[in-house]
């Protein structure tokens, strides 16, 4: 069945082509060809993320939701947001810290305690290196911007200490004046770059940290899916794996152009270089989609996310996902 009059939208708070380097054309001739309204919706604004049918979500957020039993929205298994995160812990030059232990019982900054790459940061930290996630004090506010709150609030977990810092302070100025002795974060704090030493990472070496970690799990950690409005899937159910098969092919062509010979794609002189080593380090496929390639790694991240408090109960994966797209295997 075809509808050539739904009014369908994507939500994207990065933007797969800028930020992904994915390609729009598919999504936008997916949109298109189910209806003239067809559309991205405008970077950055919440507000168009619960107006869109279909957004990019936190991995963490979607599982905590579907756990408090909110079914708003149903996944596809496509994830444009993949990252290793050991890199992303920072410690101030006075903190003590050298090592993961030193961690315990230290004042820690992270921007949302419930985002994914904390869950995965916590896991790495109990399992690879003994940290409990009760053995830190958290803090939580704006990382940047004064005042910021988490946008999907989570209850007190018994155990774990979760405070909010100053108003009027942000993560990054707490970690840089000494106030917070670590920080979790996506971003790399101005303090690392502006040459000052007064931050630097838990781990200095953190590709060979991840690259190890990736050998020993084969887990490249998931960060983010793409999730559908359940009301639009329930009355089109074929939308999820038509839309899943429409970012495949965006994300395949994204790829053949970033290998395209000729110029340079983004600005790394040694990029070619790059490419030949990922691939040979992780293989041809190292960016997996689809339920089945990924089974796996969602089965241990839905533990994790029980474990850690952030599910109010066990979840499936399969319940996670568009049955639609449980047998879908891609070429690529």
């Amino acid at each position: 069945m075809l509808a050539g009059s739904l009014p369908l939208s994507f939500y994207s708070g990065f933007v797969l082509e800028r930020r992904y380097g994915f390609s729009r054309q598919p999504i936008g001739a997916w949109l298109v060809s189910l209806g003239s309204r067809g559309s991205f919706v405008g970077v950055g604004r919440r507000s168009s993320l619960l107006a869109a049918c279909s957004a990019e979500m936190s991995f963490s957020t979607y599982a905590n939701l579907v756990s408090r039993g909110d079914d708003r929205y149903i996944a596809i298994p496509f994830f444009p947001s993949r990252a290793f995160r050991h890199g992303d812990i920072y410690v101030h030059r006075d903190s003590g810290i050298s090592q993961p232990a030193d961690l315990r019982e230290k004042k820690v900054g992270i921007p949302q305690y419930q985002m994914t790459a904390a869950l995965w940061q916590r896991a790495f930290l109990q399992y690879d290196y003994g940290v409990l996630p009760r053995e830190i004090h958290w803090y939580t506010g704006g990382l940047t911007s004064p005042g910021q709150l988490e946008p999907n609030a989570i209850p007190n977990l018994p155990g774990i200490t979760i405070d909010l810092i100053p108003d009027s302070k942000t993560l990054e100025g707490s970690l840089a004046e000494g106030e917070l002795s670590a920080l979790f974060s996506p971003n790399r704090p101005a303090a690392l770059l502006n040459g000052s030493g007064r931050i630097r990472r838990l781990f200095p070496n953190y590709r060979e940290v991840e690259q190890e970690y990736y050998r020993r799990t084969g887990f490249f950690p998931i960060m983010h899916l793409v999730v559908v409005r359940r009301p639009l899937y329930q009355e089109h159910p074929w939308v999820a794996a038509s839309l899943f098969q429409a970012f495949a092919k965006a994300q395949r062509l994204g790829w053949e152009r970033l290998q395209a010979p000729g110029a340079l794609r983004i600005l790394l002189p040694w990029l070619t270089a790059e490419i030949e080593a990922t691939t040979v380090f992780m293989g041809p496929n190292h960016w997996k989609q689809g339920f089945a390639e990924n089974q796996t790694i969602l089965d241990m991240m839905c533990r994790y996310h029980y474990e850690q408090g952030l599910s109010e109960r066990p979840l499936n994966v399969e319940e996670l996902f568009a049955r639609e797209t449980h047998e879908i295997t891609l070429e690529y």
